[in-house]
């Protein structure tokens, strides 16, 4: 079975414990684009929500975000569970930066 990107077969290789045929099945380039671009659209949906946001302020915790996922994607054969600690490297920064900017 030939893997196209970071598709659903391998996220479900990974949550079934199958880390090692995980990480040979999934196509890197594609993943280490669609990480930085998913933590840039997570920032631009919450910054036109938020009516007096500073640009140049909130970006920060999303940007540390993303670059911890390409980070974890670049290394993610040396992860114990890859799909979870990428995730979790990059969600708990950016909902950091939601709580800190709150009041924006």
């Amino acid at each position: 079975m030939q893997a196209h990107g970071f598709s659903r077969w391998v996220v479900d290789l990974d949550f079934n414990g199958l880390h090692q045929q995980a990480v040979e099945a999934a196509n890197f380039d594609y993943l280490l684009f669609s990480l930085g671009f998913y933590a840039y659209c997570v920032w631009d949906a919450w910054y036109h929500a938020k009516p007096n946001a500073d640009k140049t302020k909130t970006a920060i915790p999303f940007i540390i975000g993303g670059f911890l996922g390409e980070m974890g994607a670049i290394f993610a054969n040396r992860l114990p569970i890859p799909t979870l600690t990428v995730a979790m490297l990059m969600i708990i920064p950016m909902i950091c930066g939601m709580i800190v900017f709150r009041d924006q």
